[in-house]
Protein backbone atom coordinates (compact mmCIF):
# COMPACT_ATOMS: atom_id res chain seq x y z
CA UNK A 1 0.00 0.00 0.00
CA UNK A 2 1.54 3.31 -1.04
CA UNK A 3 0.11 6.50 -1.37
CA UNK A 4 2.06 7.82 -4.73
CA UNK A 5 0.21 11.53 -4.76
CA UNK A 6 -2.60 13.59 -3.12
CA UNK A 7 -5.48 13.72 -5.16
CA UNK A 8 -6.47 17.28 -4.11
CA UNK A 9 -3.33 19.00 -4.79
CA UNK A 10 -0.89 16.94 -6.28
CA UNK A 11 1.49 16.75 -4.41
CA UNK A 12 4.02 14.03 -4.25
CA UNK A 13 5.18 14.99 -0.42
CA UNK A 14 2.70 12.55 1.60
CA UNK A 15 3.46 10.52 4.82
CA UNK A 16 2.53 7.58 6.22
CA UNK A 17 0.29 8.47 9.47
CA UNK A 18 1.47 6.55 12.86
CA UNK A 19 -0.71 5.99 14.93
CA UNK A 20 -0.27 5.14 19.16
CA UNK A 21 2.14 6.26 22.09
CA UNK A 22 5.20 7.74 19.98
CA UNK A 23 9.02 7.22 21.11
CA UNK A 24 11.68 9.06 20.03
CA UNK A 25 12.00 7.92 17.14
CA UNK A 26 8.58 8.82 16.08
CA UNK A 27 9.11 12.38 17.20
CA UNK A 28 12.30 12.87 15.33
CA UNK A 29 10.48 11.81 12.25
CA UNK A 30 8.09 13.83 12.77
CA UNK A 31 9.54 16.82 13.18
CA UNK A 32 11.44 16.02 9.63
CA UNK A 33 8.61 15.24 7.90
CA UNK A 34 8.79 11.82 7.39
CA UNK A 35 5.70 10.67 9.35
CA UNK A 36 2.58 12.11 10.49
CA UNK A 37 1.69 11.39 14.44
CA UNK A 38 -2.10 9.90 14.49
CA UNK A 39 -2.36 10.24 18.36
CA UNK A 40 -3.22 7.13 20.57
CA UNK A 41 -6.85 6.71 19.70
CA UNK A 42 -7.26 4.16 16.70
CA UNK A 43 -10.55 3.69 14.76
CA UNK A 44 -10.89 1.27 11.81
CA UNK A 45 -11.60 4.20 9.59
CA UNK A 46 -8.79 6.66 10.65
CA UNK A 47 -6.98 8.20 7.50
CA UNK A 48 -3.42 6.50 6.75
CA UNK A 49 -2.02 9.06 4.78
CA UNK A 50 -1.31 12.92 5.68
CA UNK A 51 -0.62 15.34 2.75
CA UNK A 52 2.16 17.95 3.76
CA UNK A 53 1.47 20.63 1.48
CA UNK A 54 -2.18 20.97 1.96
CA UNK A 55 -2.51 19.69 5.39
CA UNK A 56 -5.49 16.86 4.07
CA UNK A 57 -5.46 13.09 5.36
CA UNK A 58 -6.82 9.76 3.30
CA UNK A 59 -7.17 6.38 3.83
CA UNK A 60 -6.37 3.77 0.54
CA UNK A 61 -6.69 0.42 1.90
CA UNK A 62 -10.42 0.56 3.16
CA UNK A 63 -12.16 -2.27 1.90
CA UNK A 64 -14.97 -1.86 -0.66
CA UNK A 65 -13.44 1.71 -1.63
CA UNK A 66 -11.79 2.89 -4.62
CA UNK A 67 -7.76 3.18 -4.15
CA UNK A 68 -7.26 6.94 -5.11
CA UNK A 69 -10.04 7.86 -2.87
CA UNK A 70 -11.02 12.14 -2.23
CA UNK A 71 -8.81 13.69 0.99
CA UNK A 72 -11.41 14.75 3.33
CA UNK A 73 -10.67 17.48 6.01
CA UNK A 74 -11.60 16.00 9.55
CA UNK A 75 -14.19 17.92 11.76
CA UNK A 76 -12.75 20.73 13.94
CA UNK A 77 -12.11 19.95 17.18
CA UNK A 78 -14.08 21.24 20.16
Amino acid sequence: MEATSCPQCDSVDVVPIVYGLPGEKLIAGSVAGEVALGGCCVGPRDPEWHCQKCGNDRRVSEPGYPRRRPFRKPPPRL
